[in-house]
């Protein structure tokens, strides 16, 4: 006991050495990364609208406007931390910081320190949002770091990650990194005045709510991708592509060309007028005569069935009616008159 109280009081006073000068952080590399993310929305939007491919111009104009909205979000944040840094804050002091550490030990399921690596971590108990158990996580501050603006990492202890990105082990964690929402500006203010403990509760906090507008991975396409026809979970293995507009389908939402047998979503294939069997648009080709859409079986040499039969038709017309012009020279030339039946 001896030994913990004198470790917590060295590492109260280290911590507060960090925290001497709080400066403003370097870069905003959120609104940064808010900002390539609006791009890329914004470029797939652009290429799908020009091809048409409706369903994928859908699902891009939907992730633009969470990308635009998580952008907006963040600019406030950067508003709000400029005009924090423009107020005074509350001085620490060792005996403060102490108590938070303290404080720590009753909150959390474990609490270790490391000096050597200047880190404090705490262990958050099991976390579950909308049925999906996440596990716990271990929230890591490097206070060596302390004045950067993120000195801290969220590690999942057994990572249960979407079947889509294994680097994504809560809806707001990627690669050990929190997208800290609505909390950034709580998150900043509690570390620059030495609030330790409200620091580690407001992560807590963060993690056990989930925003879909922020979020890496929806909740709901967690354990699978939710197919962009029918909205049912499919898991990652059994989806199916749109070959071309790439729109991810459940199986059941897919049909295959007769002809290619590669498989397309609903507005990218059409149906033979002739046999009615589905082809995607590449493998339709149009009869020269009438213009309609037909596939290779139901074509010869370019024409349709149809329009072959009426070319017979018409030649057999043709053919009865040159037969009885040659019957009636005839009849002339024999001195015959033809008299009506």
């Amino acid at each position: 006991m001896k030994n913990e109280i004198e470790q917590d009081y060295r590492t109260a006073v280290e911590i507060l050495n960090s925290l001497q000068g709080v400066q403003a952080p370097k870069a905003m590399t959120a609104l940064d990364e808010s900002f390539d993310q609006c791009r890329r929305w914004r470029r797939r939007f652009e290429a799908s609208t020009a091809r048409n491919w409706n369903a994928a111009a859908k699902d891009a104009t939907d992730r633009l406007r969470g990308a635009l909205d998580v952008l907006r979000i963040r600019s406030t944040h950067a508003i709000d931390e400029l005009n924090r840094l423009a107020k005074p804050r509350l001085e620490p002091t060792v005996t403060s910081v102490y108590r938070e550490i303290e404080a720590l030990r009753g909150e959390f399921k474990s609490v270790t320190i490391d000096r050597a690596k200047q880190r404090l971590t705490v262990q958050t108990s099991s976390i579950s949002l909308e049925d999906v158990e996440l596990g716990s996580f271990e929230i890591c501050l490097n206070w060596k770091f302390i004045k950067e603006s993120s000195p801290y990492e969220v590690i999942a202890v057994e990572p249960n990650c979407p079947s889509s990105n294994d680097s994504v082990t809560h809806p707001h964690v990627q690669g050990e990194t929190l997208c800290e929402g609505e909390g950034a500006d709580a998150i900043r203010r509690s570390l620059d005045e030495g609030r330790i403990y409200d620091f580690f509760c407001i992560i807590d906090h963060v993690l056990r709510n989930y925003n879909p507008d922020s979020a890496y991975v929806q909740i709901e396409d967690w354990n699978g991708v939710s197919c962009k026809s029918c909205g049912d979970n499919v898991d990652r293995d059994e989806v199916v592509g749109c070959c071309k507009c790439e729109t991810e389908l459940c199986p059941d939402c897919s049909t295959s060309c007769e002809s290619c047998v590669d498989r397309f979503c609903n507005e990218c294939i059409s149906s033979c007028e002739s046999c009615g069997d589905d082809v995607c648009q590449t493998c339709l080709k149009s009869c020269d005569d009438c213009g309609n859409s037909f596939c290779n079986t139901c074509l010869f040499e370019g024409t349709c069935d149809d329009c072959i039969t009426k070319r017979n038709e018409a030649s057999e017309e043709e053919c009865g009616e040159a037969e009885q012009t040659v019957a009636a020279v005839h009849t002339v030339r024999d001195g015959k008159v033809a008299v009506p039946a």
